[in-house]
């Protein structure tokens, strides 16, 4: 019988797990899952053992590893598993993830165009916010660069806060802790007092401003990116020299960096506002 070309690209991927230098275990663990959604939707111990050329306990003992993580899980009809619904969220921010990059690239060149600025964007993540993208500007020199795929300092930058004021406070607390307040010039606000009364106002004017809180002689302005209940996804931001962040030139890059989360915002079934308080 011919070989199914699917069917042994399949089982070539699986085998790719088995790559040195990674944990046996992940490996074994990293099998199973692939091949129940390869071979799904539901199997047993003994189906999955065979298949895998793996020892009926050590297929038991993940499964119930990974069952506790909500990426799988047990029909308790018949004793078989299935993936999680776990993974089917994680999925989903993943795809979310890529359409948010996607989409914002756009808005975040007109924006650099726009104020002459490098500007960014910044998104809650694992431990902290991260720099989902950004498009410098050779108008500005900025020292500390925040790359893509990098932690911002959250309590120091203006897309950080513009992300932690709309966190909840469990949320918020968790970043805090792990990351600390760490003071990188006079103006770092480092007592988490000062930092969620700086949130308050944030949420109450809808923008976030950074004035020389992360270097001497660098400001931005930044605005959050929000979908159904105030839900924030996102914040862009927009980074330069201080002088060109006083007065009116202030007040057109506040503006700007507003209109773009709203274009942004509605560009991602959001329902943001330009006219959110001033």
């Amino acid at each position: 019988m011919p070989t199914n070309p699917r069917s042994a690209s399949q089982r070539a991927s699986v085998r790719k797990i088995s790559a040195p230098g990674s944990s046996k275990s992940l490996q074994k663990a990293l099998r199973i899952l692939l091949h129940l959604g390869q071979n799904g939707p539901e199997l047993g111990v003994t189906q999955l053992a065979a298949a895998l050329n793996l020892d009926k306990a050590t297929v038991h003992r993940l499964l119930n590893a990974m069952e506790k993580f909500g990426m799988i899980e047990r029909n308790a009809d018949n004793e078989r598993y299935r993936l999680g619904l776990k993974l089917h969220e994680l999925g989903n921010k993943a795809v979310e993830s890529r359409t948010l990059q996607t989409e914002a690239h756009r808005f975040l060149l007109e924006m650099s165009r726009r104020s002459h600025e490098t500007v960014s964007l910044a998104v809650p993540g694992a431990g902290g916010i991260l720099c989902l993208d950004r498009v410098n500007s050779p108008h500005t020199i900025i020292t500390v660069r925040t790359n893509v795929g990098a932690h911002f300092p959250a309590h120091a930058t203006a897309v950080g806060k513009a992300v932690l004021a709309f966190l909840t406070d469990q949320e918020l607390n968790a970043i805090v802790l792990r990351n600390g307040l760490p003071r990188y010039t006079p103006s770092t606000s480092t007592r988490p007092s000062d930092l969620k009364e700086n949130l308050r106002q944030i949420r109450q004017r809808g923008y976030a401003i950074d004035n020389q809180e992360l270097e001497r002689g660098l400001s931005g302005v930044a605005a959050p990116v929000l979908l159904a209940e105030n839900r924030v996804v996102a914040a862009v931001g927009i980074a330069g020299p201080t002088l060109r962040f006083r007065g009116k030139e202030l007040a057109q890059k506040i503006a700007l960096v507003r209109e773009i989360a709203a274009k942004l915002s509605a560009s991602l079934g959001g329902a943001a506002s330009l006219s959110r308080a001033s």
